[in-house]
């Protein structure tokens, strides 16, 4: 996730330091471990605390979540600058403090790289980045155009590897395990 903050965004910073690192040859490893309840800039979004009461549990939209759909659906219609507009409004809104990207004539491939990059930011422990993933394909096995592409890694003997291709290779969707379906059958008739 660190790898999609733009360069000087103070949500990192605030954020997320390098005091623990976890190395991992399988799937987690990386040079980052977060800051509990951030590093105290003003302004500046904290992700995360530990101080009981303190944590916002997001139970149905934000206004981050709905302003970054209604970015996508303007970048996928040809309405790039509007759905870039939106970008920065959520960065400006979290306090990353990074230049905005609205005018700068990117084309629809970089504004969508852009809005990949935010809703990864932006949303993280919001349980939505594997819907993210399903809905923009990246759950498929890589033959059928799936995975991801150039993350960074950091293995356990501490390599960092920056080019690491990720193959998901999983159903595009959680189904009703079949033996929910046999053990509890739906009732024919649900009123007497």
């Amino acid at each position: 996730m660190v790898q999609n903050f733009k360069t000087g965004d103070k949500r990192l910073s605030n954020n997320f330091n390098t005091a623990t690192t976890y190395r991992d040859d399988l799937s987690f490893g990386s040079r980052y471990s977060i800051t509990d309840g951030g590093a105290g800039t003003s302004g500046v979004y904290v992700y995360g605390t530990k101080t009981t009461g303190a944590y916002e549990l997001y139970i149905g939209p934000s206004y981050e979540e709905n302003t970054l759909m209604q970015a996508e659906a303007n970048i996928r219609l040809g309405n790039t600058n509007e759905g870039l507009t939106g970008i920065d409004a959520v960065r400006t809104y979290m306090g990353a403090g990074v230049p905005a990207v609205a005018g700068t004539g990117l084309t629809k491939a970089a504004a969508l790289k852009e809005l990949v990059m935010e809703r990864r930011v932006a949303l993280v422990f919001r349980g939505l980045s594997f819907y993210d993933s399903r809905r923009w394909g990246w759950t498929y096995d890589v033959d059928n155009g799936g995975g991801s592409y150039g993350n960074t890694f950091l293995t356990a003997a501490g390599a960092v590897n920056t080019h690491v291709l990720i193959n998901y290779d999983f159903l595009d969707y959680w189904d009703v395990p079949a033996d929910e379906a046999d053990i509890n059958p739906p009732e024919k008739e649900v009123c007497r």
